[in-house]
């Protein structure tokens, strides 16, 4: 082997095993080392040597969050980082349950929080995107939006993963519950930190109408500078088409994620019984509200008959009303006069207002 050749050799032996920088020797190679999600082994991805990351798999406890809209399936927040400021960046945001407007009767209010989740007005793939980036940098400053477009083949993805579930609707009679989806990507510069920044991002809307419930899914980006994006771009490529499952992972969340649908469909269970009551005992005060305002426009309250037990509209002109089983009346502005004592009959009673059913 000549000189050249033996120290070419030995030279990448060197980077192999020290992991150090193989542009350092004239080499513009990029080394992936395949690591597991950091704290629940969920799933392995490609990663460049020296990377760090910061999250990771969570869970929401659905005491804490007020119900357990967020609280089925493992969230994933995970930034994977060339250094602390994240100057190159991949991101996996959690997928986050919303309510839409009108659930509950119309009782929770845009920002209220219902069974664990925020009501929120649906939004498409690319308003979500738009109001995520300002989210995610409200530092960012003279912001321009290259591109902003539908991803077709990222909602077909996401709709195969739909099509059981919307069997399932369909077989019980609920076509119109259908889950449907949308999907876009955008590509965004900013300044930030004095740095001038691309960054790609994307993801898929799932609206689960039959749930009253919608969220995003398979969010995710990834920045660079914009000097060197378009040599960092390949590294988002390999980044995201390298996440493999774990099986076993996969196994015990199916597990987990059955035993927590057995609870959550109890609440909805009893989360439509509370809805339902919501609408009775609001048909029903509109109603006694109604019907209290044609009472005091007309002079009149409603009384039971203390012989019968039916209601009877009479005037509102006397505070106490007297009835016997022959349709006597006796009226009186008096508590403690007993129209029996001095008209020396037995049959007077007490007529009381009727109890409104909103009491």
């Amino acid at each position: 082997m000549k000189e050249k050749e033996r120290r070419f050799a030995l030279t990448l032996l060197l980077a192999i095993l020290f992991c150090i920088p193989a542009a350092l020797y004239g080499y513009e190679g990029v080394a992936f080392k395949r690591v597991y999600e950091p704290r629940e082994r969920a799933f392995s991805i490609l990663v460049p040597k020296g990377w760090q990351h910061e999250g990771g798999i969570f869970r929401v406890n659905a005491l804490q969050a007020g119900g357990p809209l967020n609280a089925m399936e493992a969230k994933c927040d995970l930034l994977y980082k060339s250094d602390k400021k994240a100057t190159v960046a991949f991101h996996i945001y959690p997928d986050i349950v919303y309510a839409h407007l009108g659930i509950g009767g119309g009782f929770f209010p845009p920002g209220s929080n219902y069974q664990g989740a925020e009501v929120k007005q649906i939004m498409d793939a690319k308003t979500f995107l738009k109001a995520l980036f300002a989210y995610y940098h409200p530092r960012a400053a003279n912001v321009r939006i290259l591109k902003l477009r539908p991803l077709p083949g990222e909602k077909l993805a996401i709709d195969r993963g739909l099509a059981y579930m919307n069997r399932l609707l369909a077989s019980a009679g609920m076509p119109q519950a259908t889950f449907t989806s949308d999907a876009a990507g955008g590509v965004f510069e900013y300044t930030e930190g004095g740095t001038r920044f691309r960054e790609i991002m994307m993801t898929g809307i799932v609206d689960m109408r039959g749930a009253m419930t919608w969220k995003n899914t398979r969010t995710l980006s990834f920045r660079a500078p914009v000097k060197s994006f378009d040599r960092w771009k390949p590294v988002m490529d390999i980044m995201r088409f390298s996440i493999r499952f774990n099986p076993d992972w996969i196994l015990k969340e199916a597990h987990g994620q059955k035993e927590r649908a057995r609870i959550v469909m109890k609440i909805y269970d009893r989360i439509r019984q509370i809805d339902q009551e919501i609408l009775r005992k609001t048909r029903i005060n509109k109603e006694e509200i109604m019907n209290d305002n044609f009472l005091v426009l007309t002079g009149q309250e409603e009384y039971v008959n203390p012989h019968t037990g039916e209601v009877e509209l009479d005037t509102d002109a006397f505070r106490h009303r007297w009835k016997t089983p022959q349709g006597d009346v006796y009226y009186t502005n008096q508590e403690d006069e007993d129209p029996n004592t001095f008209l020396h009959q037995t049959g007077y009673k007490r007529t009381k207002i009727r109890k409104r059913r909103n009491e």
